[in-house]
């Protein structure tokens, strides 16, 4: 709290007596035995208020000079010859800054591991990220380190790490989100991911898209026409698509990873099953055609 100067107090106490005094002669002019003409001492208490409101004006505009000339100064409110104002309320340089989540050595080695396994299958286009610029948004997902949270650690990269883009090594992946507004131009893109991943030129022919039902008929060019309607969900993401291009495209070996997150879908060079073998535990990678198909419609129980 600042403290009250002498024009604060002079200020307050001018403005106090000026309600004082015109409320004073407004009295006179209309309360009990008052005169047959009461203008004249209305103007009188409008003349009070008017010069006691002046003088409290000065003297706060005086006040508040004072408290600048105080506040200012080359730095941080020094003036010479006067002590620099202080606050009790830490500036934004003060605040104690959180140091960023760390890996145990243990889970460092693992990530340099994860990210040479996924390096070598291919999933990292057109560069692949170095494990130190993965290693705080990482930690940050927990111990023990996965190849889902190394995926996601790309999206978070570069809030540690100002030069990372994450655009970098995403050309051969795809995140599609679990939770997640189901438009139709969700539904293209998903489309346009999977027509990357497989190497495949896929057409959309008729795409029909309600609150509780898709209808989609999509061309693999040179290959064959799916049908495909599903139950949906306009917040939560339905894999029937998914299923049913890479059950159309058996010989790439379409491979995804989940959490409750989403899913980060690739082509790893190899195979899934191999990848899956040489991460372990970190691993959790199956083929998109040996799942079956989710339509979100059927297992997401609408809220009232």
């Amino acid at each position: 709290m600042r403290r009250w100067s002498l024009d604060d107090l002079l200020a307050l106490l001018w403005g106090v007596g000026g309600l004082v005094v015109a409320g004073y002669f407004l009295y006179l002019a209309f309360g009990p035995g008052s005169l047959d003409d009461p203008w004249p001492l209305v103007g009188l208490a409008a003349v009070a208020l008017i010069g006691f409101t002046t003088v409290a004006v000065r003297h706060h505009r005086a006040a508040r000079r004072a408290r600048e000339a105080e506040e200012s100064g080359p730095v941080g409110g020094y003036v010479p010859g006067r002590a620099p104002v202080t606050s009790d309320v830490p500036t934004p340089q003060q605040q104690p800054v959180r140091p960023p989540p760390e890996l145990s050595p243990e889970g460092r080695a693992e990530l340099a591991r994860v990210v040479g396994i996924l390096d070598r299958a291919g999933l990292f286009r057109p560069r692949t990220p170095r494990p130190v610029d993965l290693m705080e948004a990482v930690a940050d997902a927990g111990e023990p380190v996965t190849s889902y949270t190394t995926l996601s650690a790309l999206w978070e990269g570069g809030y540690y790490h100002e030069d990372f883009d994450t655009d970098d090594h995403l050309g051969a992946l795809a995140f599609h989100e679990s939770h997640v507004e189901q438009l139709e131009d969700t539904l293209r893109e998903h489309v346009d991911d999977l027509a990357r991943l497989t190497g495949t030129e896929i057409v959309v022919e008729d795409l029909r898209v309600s609150d509780t039902r898709v209808a989609m008929r999509l061309t693999l060019v040179g290959r064959t026409t799916l049908d495909l309607g599903w139950a949906s969900h306009v917040k939560y993401l339905s894999t029937v698509l998914h299923v049913a291009v890479a059950r159309a495209l058996p010989e790439v070996g379409l491979g995804w990873v989940w959490s409750d997150q989403g899913a980060w879908l690739g082509v790893p060079r190899g195979g899934v099953a191999a990848l899956d073998a040489e991460l372990g535990r970190a691993g959790g990678w199956t083929l998109v055609a040996d799942e079956e198909p989710v339509a979100a419609g059927e297992v997401v129980v609408p809220r009232d």
